[in-house]
């Protein structure tokens, strides 16, 4: 997703609808500063505000990301970019099952440790009765 362009189209409908930026940073409960920000690159582009920003503007989500489009344009923008990230996702998953299957031999390590140690408090203990 190209978030420059995006950042472009937020500034083009605020300008067609007559906002300044005072007046949508107030709009999203957010500091001047931020919403600068926001049109001008540092800031991250989160979902939420987007949809705030959307609603605001009088756009659908679909125009303010993908541009003026149609509805198949929309799916098919929809279905690439869950392409995109589908590959993102496997990784995701796959690195978390390596992290929990490291994670579980620890715990039956430390369980092992824990028997030995056991058996050993016992032994003591029963040595501890004889004097």
């Amino acid at each position: 997703m190209k978030y420059q362009e995006i950042r472009e189209r937020i500034k083009k409908a605020r300008r067609a609808n007559n906002y300044t930026q005072e007046e949508m940073a107030e709009l999203l409960r957010i500091s001047t500063n931020s919403y600068r920000e926001l049109e001008a690159g540092p800031t991250t582009l989160i979902n939420p505000r987007l949809e705030k920003i959307a609603e605001i503007l009088k756009l659908s989500m679909e125009s303010l990301l993908f541009g003026h489009i149609n509805n198949n344009q929309a799916q098919e923008k929809i279905e690439e970019l869950k392409r995109e990230h589908r590959i993102q996702i496997i990784e995701l998953i796959s690195n978390h099952k390596i992290e929990l299957a490291q994670k579980e031999e620890e715990v039956s390590i430390l369980n092992s440790k824990l028997i030995t140690k056991e058996k050993i408090i016992g032994v003591l203990n029963e040595k501890k009765e004889q004097y």
